[in-house]
């Protein structure tokens, strides 16, 4: 059988470059896009994850707990946010750090206010001792629900070569962003 990469590639540009048509009139449907609006734009913030039993190799049952705080808050009538974790997660280890995975959390923002994110993990392990984690997602209730969220968090230093030793990885920490966009 041959392969044939571009033929896919070629077909999967025209499902999603050309448009629909309509066949009985022959003439392509529209399609719009709507451009997203950012609604709270926190560029300074930190987050810290403190792991017990410290992480290795070896799947265990651990409880996570860590603090999230974001400041200098643009938009939203917002100015600051935080949220904190304690969960137990079971059969984990250091190579969880870089699975996906869902991060279910509750922002509570300075006015007093709620938003609960649901949110899809992707970690990317750079170059040196870096870890990348993105969370993307939504506000499933409360302030700002119905947007869309983005957290990117940099845990730099990482030493994730702890994880082989009896020691562990204990704790991760790293500067960190949050974007909440809606629709214009």
């Amino acid at each position: 059988m041959s392969r044939r990469p571009w033929a896919v590639v070629t077909a999967v540009c025209l499902m999603g470059c050309g448009g629909a048509v309509d066949t009985e009139a022959s003439t392509p449907l529209v399609q719009t896009e709507q451009p997203l609006l950012t609604l709270v734009s926190c560029l300074i913030g930190s987050v810290s994850s403190n792991y017990s039993p410290p992480l290795t190799t070896t799947p265990q049952n651990v409880n996570i707990t860590g603090t999230a705080v974001y400041s200098n808050c643009l938009g939203g009538g917002v100015t600051s946010a935080s949220n904190s974790t304690n969960a137990l997660a079971t059969d984990y280890s250091c190579l969880g750090l870089l699975e996906i995975g869902t991060a279910p959390s509750v922002l509570t923002w300075n006015t007093g206010e709620t938003s609960t994110l649901v949110q899809t993990r992707v970690a990317v392990q750079g170059a040196g001792l870096s870890v990348t984690v993105t969370h993307f997602g939504s506000v499933s209730s409360g302030k700002f629900a119905g947007a869309t969220t983005v957290r990117v968090t940099e845990f730099l230093n990482t030493d994730l070569d702890a994880c082989y030793t009896s020691g562990g990885l204990a704790r991760l920490s790293g500067p960190s962003t949050l974007t909440v966009l809606g629709l214009l």
